[in-house]
């Protein structure tokens, strides 16, 4: 059912958005009368226990909850649902779209959202443990590496302790990897200098940003847990430079945290990051800070349920991938007997220049 208003002066769409839980759980009182289903008449037995079979149904609780959806096109539209989303929906490779920078993001009830990093850059990831961060990072991943395999380029920092990205840590894809806070700020350095170079590249040649020159390779920077490097302000300053000049070169930030503060997501940072995607958190300030509005502590404690902001607010379901999966999927892509690797340097007067690590 879709009701249709019209706002009166003085009250914005945004007023009713953040009372949404409300009118859910207005919707949603238990009353009295018998809601029986065609199911349930059919199952009964007509004995001496009718009574007590009638009384049974009347009494069974529901696991059904209507829900509800916002949206405003200059008149405020309230839709009511009778169910609720799916509580998962499964990855398969329909979700891969060949030659794009897009990837999945969530279901609503009526379609696939999904994020076009040339599109919109950069995303903030939070939420609460075991509700879907880490899953969606490795869905992610996996379909940059599916759709672009020649072109993507990962840089993998993962301060949980290197758990969910040690998978990809192989992939000839994953140009640096690590776990550790220290290493990550050198690592984010080199990356600022080479984007320092190709944005140099392709405003010299008279483009203005990397779509524009044609190139094909795309970078992204992707940290698990972005909070365990948030007092190291040199660590922060590039990733609030890369934020900000990355979008032209080409490079892109994935920023996860499940502690959503004023010091993990510092305010630069998030104003050259509009689009977030943010799982159910433990209170509104929380929410206020990951978002910019409260909401995700009103989520329900379903692991994928989350609420992707970009431009404007959706409910979503986010597709669940398996590591059994994931392990098929990205096989083909894994180097073997890797002995060393090489992260480039670029250096005063030497500017093909680049060093051998050992492993």
């Amino acid at each position: 059912m879709e009701y249709i208003y019209q706002l009166p002066l003085g009250m914005s769409s945004k007023d009713v958005s953040e009372k949404q839980h409300v009118l859910e759980d207005g919707l949603n009182i238990k009353n009295k009368t018998f809601q029986w289903k065609i199911s349930d008449i059919l199952s009964l037995k007509f004995d001496r226990t009718i009574v007590k079979q009638l009384k049974d149904i009347g009494e069974k609780p529901t696991k059904e909850r209507k829900q509800i959806e916002i949206d405003f096109d200059g008149m405020l539209l309230i839709r009511v649902y009778n169910h609720g989303l799916l509580e998962q929906y499964t990855w398969d490779e329909s979700y891969v779209k060949s030659d794009s920078w897009s990837v999945p993001i969530g279901h609503t009830r009526s379609r696939l959202i999904r994020h076009d990093f040339d599109k919109y850059k950069h995303l903030i990831i939070a939420g609460a443990t075991g509700y879907g961060k880490s899953a969606i990072l490795k869905m992610i991943i996996t379909n940059l590496v599916l759709q672009q395999p020649k072109n993507t380029n990962l840089h993998l920092i993962d301060l949980k302790g290197g758990s969910a990205f040690q998978r990809f840590k192989d992939l000839s894809q994953t140009k640096s990897f690590t776990r550790e806070p220290k290493e990550a700020k050198d690592i984010l350095k080199t990356i600022q200098e080479q984007m320092k170079n190709t944005y140099s590249e392709i405003v010299d040649k008279g483009y203005e940003d990397i779509k524009e020159s044609g190139k094909k390779e795309r970078h992204f920077i992707i940290i698990d847990e972005a909070a365990d490097i948030a007092d190291d302000a040199a660590a922060m300053e590039v990733i609030t430079d890369v934020a900000r000049r990355g979008r032209g070169a080409g490079y892109y930030i994935i920023y996860a945290t499940q502690y959503p503060s004023s010091q993990s997501i510092p305010q630069q940072t998030k104003r050259n990051i509009p689009a977030r995607l943010c799982f159910v958190l433990d209170d509104a300030t929380a929410s206020q800070t990951a978002l910019g509005q409260t909401g995700a502590e009103s989520l329900p404690m379903i692991p994928g349920r989350g609420i992707y902001k970009n431009v404007k607010t959706q409910v979503v379901q986010t597709p669940f991938i398996t590591n059994e999966e994931i392990k098929i999927q990205i096989a083909p892509f894994i180097r073997r007997n890797k002995e060393v690797t090489s992260i480039e340097k670029p250096k005063e007067n030497r500017s093909n220049s680049f060093e051998l690590e050992e492993m």
